[in-house]
């Protein structure tokens, strides 16, 4: 009987790690997924998937083709205190080390290591910067969610300098699912009709679920040519926050009356509120010169799935 290949995934038992497990999983793929709460996890998951506490359970005799690191705290939960940001910054690094760590033990490394990071990398732009597209070579800014993810993929970076494992970064956009994520917070200021959020005008940088999933799988099945790769997962249109309020509310037939000014997001959310009223444009420019083809180019398309499907 020819053997699985072999797929570990921490960050597994989250959003996008539960919709990767279980696709990894119909494509005939052993899963194991290293998580906190084991069993809670297989419940979740299903049959067919495995789950570790820590990496350090697994048998040595296990020859992973592929590790893919999720790990990492939500963004968007909980104010951004001095505390919150070091949570933010421990549940990145901490996994990445571990995973060096483990590697210098495990005597079959993986063909390639998928490792998370997010658009912030480039930072929240200002009004004049709205018009330029940032693509995989783009700078960093100096605020603290472009501060995060550089210090992330600086853990990958000493990852891969450690264990001369390939990398590929992806750099995730917002991701629009069914079953969680964001999506419902998107949407509850246009169910009560609220359209403008600030000036309207800061990018929205998007990409549905099914995408992540196969533009993963995409990346996981290229030739590995290149040592440190960076990949930006977002869709290919360019989409502005009132884009968004106005597409969501024809498809849920809601009519927008309302607006929110900057000062008062940035009253109640603090340094938080650039996630909401600042932005760049992302595009996927690698993966596209690669040949990925997206299933959801567009947002219409996309929430039509979400909302409709």
């Amino acid at each position: 009987m020819e053997q699985k290949p072999v797929v570990i995934l921490l960050g597994g038992s989250g959003f996008i790690g539960s919709h990767l497990a279980r696709d990894f999983a119909q494509k005939n793929w052993r899963v194991i997924v290293v998580t906190r709460f084991p069993d809670q996890t297989r419940d979740k998951l299903g049959p067919g998937i495995e789950t570790l506490a820590a990496l350090a359970h697994l048998d040595p005799s296990v020859q992973p083709d592929l590790l893919i690191n999720l790990a990492g705290a939500s963004v968007g939960e909980g104010r951004w205190n001095t505390a919150r940001k070091r949570t933010l910054l421990a549940s990145r690094q901490g996994p990445t080390q571990q995973i060096t760590q483990w590697l210098k033990r495990h005597a079959h490394k993986p063909r390639l290591i998928i490792q998370a990071s997010a658009v912030g990398f480039y930072g929240n732009g200002s009004r004049q910067q709205w018009q330029a597209r940032c693509n995989e070579s783009s700078a960093p800014q100096d605020v603290f969610v472009s501060r995060l993810c550089q210090l992330w993929e600086a853990s990958a970076q000493e990852l891969h300098r450690e264990s001369g494992v390939p990398v590929a970064i992806c750099r995730l956009g917002v991701v629009l699912g069914k079953g969680g994520g964001i999506l419902p917070q998107l949407l509850k200021p246009v169910r009560l009709g609220i359209g403008r959020i600030g000036s309207g005008q800061q990018p929205v940088c998007w990409i549905h679920m099914d995408d992540v999933v196969a533009a993963i799988q995409f990346i996981a099945q290229q030739p590995v040519d290149q040592p440190w790769r960076v990949f930006n997962l977002t869709a290919p249109q360019a989409t502005t926050q009132q884009d968004f309020a106005q597409t969501a509310a024809r498809l849920l037939h809601r009519k927008l009356w309302l607006s929110l000014p900057a000062g008062l997001m940035r009253t109640a959310m603090g340094e938080q509120a650039d996630l909401v009223l600042d932005g760049q444009y992302v595009e996927p420019a690698r993966l596209l010169a690669e040949g990925y083809s997206f299933h959801y180019p567009t947002l219409d398309a996309a929430l039509e799935n979400l909302l409709k499907g």
